[in-house]
């Protein structure tokens, strides 16, 4: 038993980690707004109505996402219960899994040294840690894709079609198309074109199609062509060309991005390709291929006109390997990594004068947070750096790695819950019930509305900045309406509608109101 321990010593090292990152506080705050809610309770209406194709909600069919997340969410809902926790678990099980392949499959590609490193940089980046516990459908899509461009570079075809297959059912059309892209950005590069005729290229498509399109077909049966136009049309085409949210996105939106969601490891990844242009090394082929894969998905989504932080996620598997290649290079010919080490010094400074940005009145409450997470990640960052320009190498990578779940015990067990009254409509969803009649006409605003119908089963009816309610005629009517809204939009509209001031309170939050016409 000892030798065995001793043999797998690392591969047990990862899953303990991972359990201990990824597991502890998924049910401590409650599902954050709006993203987190639309989910669980888009899974919720599917598990309650018995319907496990078509995903709906507040009693209507919706066709933004494929099912993948959902039928995960609906299987934990169905074996531990509704709740925050059994919500999240999909993510933290999906992010445990990817993390065992990344090592596994490393070993592979690379050698159980930069395997191991690789791994566990990916667990205590921020930005795997953050949608690793997140009940978002980021975290099947970076498992699928991890797999399957993984198994593509292998030569393990059936497997890779197979993952393609699952990833379409994750995320919709960019399950076939990023792998392809990649390999054909990967074989340009490198010239190897012989590749076409091995891919099992015929067989490999049926396993993708036999996965991952009969949903569609069936949804197609069920809902004809208003599935098409609004899942393929709108949520795929339209949302890549056009923003969503009009004046939020810029081509450099996920710069500032992606260097926050690889801390404490991004300043390593500049030297490391720029390495991979100057040196040759035993690896470059797999290295080169690991920054083909993590750049189109960075470029991608940086032309895309909807932005959202999560987008990027199935770049950090990548990410995580150039980094610990590079690392694991420096450490064999011990020379420290000046160029990372002086980029880590400016970041952690960087980090603590984050403190000194005014916020905004009702934004005051990130004050802790960003204090707390700014000396940690700092710390994060100052102390692994120092270690390596004294060339202690083992201290300075068990540091960064110790600091890092340090971070996200202090993040996701201490700062979230005392957060959560400004961040989630939980209080609000809960405070409805007992101030609302029933029967009048309940507005609620559409950032706060998944999170309302989850929590208190009051779907009401939705309304957004650009499409306001008749305040005015409200007022006139003789049947009682509450409004729900942000404590933020009540601020603003309060300078601009006038007869919004005439309305009662029903209740007022840290981030939210409750309004009502005839008090």
């Amino acid at each position: 038993m000892k030798q065995w321990i001793y043999e797998h010593r690392c591969g047990l090292t990862v899953a303990w980690l991972a359990a201990i990152i990824l597991l502890p506080f998924l049910g401590i705050a409650p599902l954050t707004d709006p993203n987190e809610p639309v989910y669980g309770q888009t899974a919720k209406e599917m598990l309650l109505a018995g319907d496990w194709l078509s995903p709906r909600i507040y009693g209507q069919f919706w066709y933004d996402k494929p099912p993948l997340f959902y039928w995960m969410e609906m299987l934990s809902y169905s074996l531990f219960g509704i709740s925050d926790w059994s919500s999240r678990l999909p993510s933290a099980v999906a992010a445990v899994a990817t993390a065992l392949f990344v090592y596994v499959q490393g070993k592979d590609l690379f050698n159980q040294a930069i395997a191991f490193m690789a791994t566990l940089i990916l667990l205590t980046s921020v930005g795997f840690m953050y949608v690793g516990k997140a009940a978002v459908t980021d975290m099947t899509l970076m498992l699928t894709l991890t797999v399957a461009m993984i198994s593509l570079y292998q030569g393990k075809y059936y497997r890779a079609y197979a993952f393609c297959g699952l990833a379409l059912l994750a995320k919709g059309p960019v399950g076939y198309a990023f792998p392809a892209l990649i390999m054909l950005l990967y074989m340009a590069a490198t010239r190897q074109w012989s590749l076409l005729r091995t891919m099992k290229i015929p067989q490999g498509l049926c396993i993708a199609f036999l996965v991952g399109l009969p949903w569609y077909v069936f949804m197609y049966q069920t809902h004809g062509d208003i599935f098409l136009q609004t899942f393929l049309g709108y949520h795929n085409l339209i949302r890549f060309i056009a923003p969503e949210h009009p004046g939020q996105n810029s081509i450099f939106f996920f710069i500032p991005v992606f260097i926050g969601a690889m801390v404490p490891w991004i300043p390593a990844l500049a030297p490391a390709m720029r390495r991979l242009f100057k040196k040759r090394d035993p690896f470059n082929d797999t290295v080169l291929f690991c920054l083909i894969w993590a750049a189109f998905i960075f470029v991608f989504f940086s032309l895309s006109h909807t932005q959202l932080v999560t987008y990027i996620a199935p770049a950090f598997p990548p990410a995580a390997y150039i980094i610990a290649w590079y690392l694991y290079r420096c450490y064999l010919e011990k020379r420290p990594p000046l160029g990372a080490i002086a980029a880590a010094y400016i970041l952690a400074v960087g980090l603590l004068l984050c403190n000194a940005i005014p916020l905004n009145k009702g934004a005051e409450f990130f004050a802790q947070p960003i204090l707390i997470g700014s000396v940690l990640l700092s710390t994060a960052l100052f102390l692994p750096a120092f270690l390596l320009y004294r060339q202690l190498w083992k201290q300075a990578f068990a540091s960064a790695v110790v600091l890092m779940v340090v971070f996200s015990w202090a993040a996701f067990g201490f700062v979230m819950p005392r957060i959560a009254e400004h961040t989630t409509s939980y209080e609000a969803a809960y405070i409805l019930h007992d101030v609302y009649d029933g029967r009048s006409d309940l507005y609620i605003e559409k950032f706060l509305r998944p999170g309302i119908a989850y929590y208190s089963n009051l779907h009401g009816i939705e309304w957004q900045k650009d499409d306001l309610p008749d305040f005015a005629a409200l007022l006139t009517s003789p049947d009682k309406a509450y409004i729900v809204m942000t404590k933020t939009s009540f601020l603003k509209l309060n300078q601009t509608v006038p007869e919004l001031r005439q309305y009662g309170m029903a209740a007022d939050l840290p981030a939210q109101v409750i309004l009502i016409n005839h008090p």
